[in-house]
C-alpha cells in the first residue's frame, strides 16, 4: 500500500456502472451505499464526487451481499468498455496507436482513479503492463478490482487494434479463483495465476499498430468540444433534462438510447418520460438540441467535412444527417457553414 485509503480515491462514476450491473432501481441504491457515508446523488449521472479507497471498499463489499455472483468482478470489468465513459472513450479515439493508447492510460489514472496504478514497460519482446492496487484491500475485494483492471486494459488495446486481443497473456497474483473455467469468455488472451505480478504482457510487435478506430484528431477535438459543453451544465442540478444533458454529453454521440439511459438513471423508461414531460421536456427534445448544437460548432469551429461530421455525431448515413440539420435551421450543411451569420443553435 502506497497511501492511505481516505488519501486515495476513484471518482462515482465506477460505482454507478456497479450499481447498474446490479440492475438496481431508484428504491435500492441506498443499499450499496450503507456504510459509506455518501448520499444517494452520487449515483446518479453527472455526479463527480471523488469517493475515498475505505468508501469504494464498503460498495464492493455491498455489492457482493446484494449479488453473491462470484465472477460479479469480471461481469463490471466487461462493462468497462471505453465508449462506456467519456475520457477514457476519447482518450482510445484519440490515440494515434496502441502504445501511446496504453501510456496515455498509465498517465490520465492518477486523474480519476487513484486507488489503481499502469506501470508499463518494454523488455523480452513484451510491453509489460503491470497492475497495481494502490491499497490494502482483503483478497476477494482486491482480485474483483484486478479483474475489472484488466479488462478496462483489454477493451482499451482491442479499440485499438480493432480485433480481439488473442495474442497477449494476462498473469495474475491471486491464486485460480473456483470459477476460473469462465475467464476464456471475458478474457480473449491466456491467463495465468499464482504469479509474481498481476500484469498484461503484449507482444512489442503491437507497439505502433495504428488506431484502427478512425481519424485520431477528429475524435480529440471532438472530445474537447463534448468537454467545453458538460461544463456549462451544473453539476450539482437536481433537474432530470440537465442530468440526461450530462449522460449524453459524456459518451460518444449515438452510443446511447432512451432505454440505456433510463437505466444509467436507475428509472422505467416510463418514468423518465413523465419526469422529463413534468419539466416541458422531452428525451428526443433533448437528444436533438444536443445534436443540433454540437453539428453547428462543428461546422463553425472546424474544418471536418460534413461526412466526418454526420459519422462523429453517430449518423451512419450522411444523408440522414443532412435532413436532421436542414430540419434544424432550415438550410444545409454546406450553406450553413458558409453563411457569415448563421442561425441560433436550434432549441427544439
Amino acid at each position: 500500500m502506497t497511501g492511505s485509503e481516505d488519501a486515495l480515491f476513484i471518482t462515482s462514476n465506477y460505482s454507478r456502472i456497479l450499481a447498474r450491473e446490479l440492475h438496481l432501481q431508484e428504491r435500492e441504491l441506498q443499499r450499496l451505499l450503507q456504510g459509506t457515508g455518501l448520499p444517494q446523488q452520487v449515483l446518479l449521472p453527472g455526479d463527480t464526487t471523488r469517493l475515498s479507497g475505505a468508501q469504494q471498499l464498503r460498495i464492493i463489499q455491498n455489492a457482493r451481499l446484494i449479488d453473491d455472483t462470484p465472477e460479479l468482478g469480471l461481469q463490471l470489468g466487461r462493462q468497462l468498455r471505453p465508449t462506456t465513459h467519456g475520457p477514457i472513450g476519447y482518450l482510445a479515439l484519440s490515440s494515434p496507436d496502441l502504445i501511446t493508447a496504453v501510456q496515455s492510460l498509465r498517465d490520465f489514472l492518477p486523474l480519476r482513479i487513484a486507488i489503481v496504478e499502469l506501470g508499463v514497460a518494454q523488455s523480452g519482446g513484451w510491453i509489460k503492463c503491470e497492475l497495481r492496487i494502490r491499497m490494502a484491500a482483503p483478497d476477494d475485494e482486491k482480485r474483483m478490482l484486478l479483474e475489472c483492471f484488466a479488462l478496462l486494459l483489454q477493451s482499451l488495446v482491442e479499440s485499438i487494434l480493432g480485433r480481439p486481443l488473442e495474442e497477449a497473456r494476462f498473469e495474475f497474483e491471486f491464486d485460480a479463483p473456483a470459477y476460473r473455467t469462465v475467464y476464456p469468455e471475458y478474457f480473449h488472451s491466456p491467463t495465468r495465476f499464482s504469479c509474481r505480478k498481476s500484469q498484461l504482457l503484449l507482444p512489442a510487435a503491437l507497439a505502433r499498430t495504428a488506431n484502427a478506430a478512425g481519424d485520431p484528431a477528429s475524435y480529440g477535438l471532438a472530445r474537447d468540444l463534448c468537454r467545453q459543453l458538460l461544463e456549462q451544465v451544473p453539476a450539482a442540478s437536481l433537474s432530470m433534462t440537465d442530468r440526461v444533458r450530462r449522460l449524453l454529453l459524456s459518451v460518444p454521440p449515438g452510443s446511447s438510447d432512451e432505454e440505456s439511459v433510463a437505466r444509467s438513471l436507475f428509472v422505467t423508461r416510463r418514468t423518465l418520460a413523465r419526469r422529463l414531460k413534468m419539466e416541458g421536456s422531452g428525451y428526443r427534445e433533448i437528444r436533438e438540441q444536443l445534436l443540433a448544437e454540437l453539428a453547428a460548432r462543428h461546422l463553425r469551429e472546424s474544418a471536418f467535412s460534413v461526412e466526418a461530421i454526420a459519422a462523429l455525431l453517430g449518423y451512419h448515413d450522411s444523408a440522414n444527417f443532412r435532413r436532421a440539420f436542414r430540419r434544424w435551421y432550415g438550410l444545409s450543411p454546406r450553406a450553413f457553414r458558409n453563411c457569415r451569420d448563421s442561425p441560433n443553435i436550434a432549441t427544439g
